[in-house]
């Protein structure tokens, strides 16, 4: 799992997010109920353009869970909201927000790799109010992927103009190759 890695903005505004939701006191306690190999990662300062241990970046999900929070899934759908709009320069949200939703999730294959380096992802069924996203990805992304593709999702829907998206999953099938395919519908409004 090591060569499975997520590009530094990850980790910059996943952070940036925990301190602004919680306070500058609350990430240590945060750091500590990770595990110590990714609790090493999480304690160095981190580059936009570096790129780290994707299992560091995923321990930070149940280390908020753990934080006795009943909102917790929410709270990462967000946190990844967040990661999306800080990742995104003006030009890019300009641009966008001249768009349809179609048209940003259509774009999903281009913006996956601003954030990770393994995996892929398709888009079908791509109409005016929904598609359907396919993720190909190493077993270690199927239990991070829904809230990261709730919140990923909304966003990129958002900054289009739209609202009230809707997720819903399609059960992940492992391939011939030892990859998963992770689908889920997206519905929204216009």
């Amino acid at each position: 799992m090591t060569d499975i890695v997520a590009r530094g903005v990850n980790f910059v505004y996943a952070r940036e997010f925990v301190i602004a939701e919680r306070g500058d006191a609350a990430w240590p306690a945060i750091v500590e109920r990770m595990p110590p190999d990714a609790a090493a990662v999480w304690s160095k300062p981190f580059s936009l353009l570096g790129t780290y241990s994707f299992s560091a970046f995923k321990a930070l999900a149940p280390a908020i869970r753990g934080a006795g929070r009943a909102d917790s899934d929410e709270t990462l759908a967000r946190m990844y909201e967040f990661i999306a709009e800080r990742s995104l320069n003006s030009v890019y949200k300009v641009f966008f927000r001249l768009t349809k939703p179609s048209f940003v999730i259509g774009n999903y294959p281009k913006l996956w790799s601003r954030f990770f380096t393994a995996g892929t992802v398709a888009v079908s069924e791509l109409a005016d109010d929904g598609a359907v996203v396919t993720f190909t990805v190493p077993e270690v992304f199927l239990d991070w992927l829904p809230p990261a593709c709730l919140g990923y999702s909304r966003k990129a829907v958002a900054l289009a103009g739209g609202s009230e998206l809707r997720m819903r999953p399609i059960p992940p099938a492992r391939r011939p190759d030892g990859e998963w395919e992770a689908a889920f519908r997206l519905a929204w409004r216009r």
